[in-house]
């Protein structure tokens, strides 16, 4: 073959790129049939987690500590009982710890041990749509432990109102997601769980105690207050008490800094830079699936699919 019978190679559009980056519209929902399809069968594993802890931490918190508090409570709390005043952010901070868990552990496993991501892209699915699909089950995940911690709170009378309860499911999935994504982002550049210590010791933890779940942020010195307002959770720590308790209430004026106010739009920001970080981590090149190839992976997984689909 001549060279003037070759085509010439086409460069990509900045549109064509930009597509090429993004999920399909509807093949990211067969990775979330797939997910649930599995936990149907592994949920009772995820009850203590989801649902039994936070009332347990509720239980032990807001009513142990709250009656060593005593009358000292109102001062800290504007007058509401403490229990009344850390379970709308308990949910919140329940859901950024639900969130980022599963968004670590379980993702590593499904590249690194269990390999159900290789078998995956080896099909007509992108890495963006594997990715959309897994974050999207996190969600939907988050959503349902944040209905049954709304619905007590509801039923208990913390919750003020049945409009309130639901919009603090909205809020409480946001924040949820809002931690998984960028955690997701980084699950799957790595190949052990040793990084996983780092985030949770040093991050997760300590932001449960210091974006106002326990005690109000005004309360902690300037410096201190504008890191915590940078973060999501104590936004949506902020947001679930408001609707819990009422906006006046609970409500600060520094929520409404324009400079400070990063909560309402970060988890769409979140999601779309993870998922170009993970389009580039997901590439196929030599050397990501250490070792192992892509065929050989679709062969290691081909029984797990067939098991689930004739479940």
């Amino acid at each position: 073959m001549s060279a003037a019978q070759i085509a010439p190679r086409r460069s990509r559009g900045l549109f064509s790129t930009i597509a090429a980056f993004l999920p399909h519209p509807t093949r990211w929902r067969h990775v979330v049939g797939y997910m649930v399809a599995v936990y149907r069968r592994e949920w009772v594993g995820s009850v203590f987690s989801g649902f039994v802890e936070p009332l347990v931490v509720l239980a032990g918190l807001g009513i142990g500590l709250g009656v060593l508090v005593g009358d000292r409570a109102a001062e800290i709390t504007g007058g509401v009982s403490y229990v009344a005043y850390i379970a709308p952010a308990l949910m919140a901070s329940q859901a950024m710890q639900f969130g980022a868990g599963e968004a670590a552990w379980p993702i590593l496993g499904r590249i690194m041990w269990v390999r159900i991501y290789h078998a995956m892209v080896a099909t007509p699915l992108k890495p963006t749509d594997i990715i959309v699909g897994a974050i999207a089950f996190i969600g939907g995940k988050v959503a349902f432990a944040a209905t049954f911690f709304a619905g007590v709170l509801l039923a208990t009378g913390i919750a003020t109102s049945p409009l309130g309860a639901l919009t603090m499911i909205g809020v409480s999935t946001l924040t949820g997601l809002a931690f998984a994504a960028p955690i997701t982002a980084f699950s799957v550049t790595q190949k052990t769980d040793q990084g996983f210590a780092f985030i949770f010791r040093l991050i997760i933890t300590p932001l449960t105690f210091f974006s106002g779940t326990y005690f109000p942020i005004e309360n902690l010195p300037e410096w201190a207050q504008f890191i915590s307002w940078c973060t999501p959770l104590a936004h949506g720590v902020a947001l679930s008490r408001g609707l819990a308790l009422g906006v006046e209430h609970a409500f600060p004026a520094k929520l409404f800094d324009p400079h400070l106010d990063l909560g309402g739009r970060h988890a769409e920001l979140f999601v779309i830079v993870k998922l170009v970080f993970n389009t580039l981590a997901f590439e196929p090149r030599e050397g990501f699936f250490h070792g192992a190839s892509v065929a050989d992976a679709v062969d290691r997984n081909h029984a797990v699919f067939r098991k689930v689909l004739r479940q």
